[in-house]
């Protein structure tokens, strides 16, 4: 019987499939990371059996784990609005995650797009709270 991956596992088998990443701040701060997640990433276990394809769960945490990086803070997610699945991604595909993070009132609002070549596979918008904010005590 396997175990099921725990948060920490999780986020390192996610910063272990980023191959690259960039940071632009400007008025905004955006970041974009290339990921190639291995047939054995541990969330493709039993999703699905015969054809393995990233959970959109999974895909939200790439995008929390980019606003993390780029803000060299920790975050929590706080809402969501209009995310969109497209299309799938499976195992070695190259896929990139464009991540545009913005203030908005006590939070980070984070657009996202994924895309694999000239596919968009899913966006849509994340608000996040940093955890040393009283709104994220938990």
């Amino acid at each position: 019987m396997k175990k099921e991956p725990d948060t920490d596992s999780i986020e390192q088998a996610l910063m272990d499939s980023l191959a690259e990443y960039t940071v632009d701040r400007d008025e905004d701060i955006s970041v974009n990371g290339m990921f190639v997640f291995q047939p054995d990433f541990p969330c493709f276990q039993g999703h699905f059996p015969d054809q393995a394809i990233l959970p959109g769960i999974i895909q939200m945490a790439a995008v929390r784990s980019l606003a993390i990086k780029a803000l060299n803070q920790q975050l929590v997610l706080t809402a969501t609005g209009r995310i969109k699945f497209r299309g799938l991604i499976q195992p070695k595909e190259q896929i990139s995650i464009t991540v545009n993070l913005k203030r908005h009132q006590m939070t980070w609002r984070a657009i996202f797009s994924i895309r694999r070549e000239n596919e968009t596979v899913a966006t849509g918008r994340i608000d996040f709270c940093e955890k040393k904010d009283s709104l994220c005590d938990v």
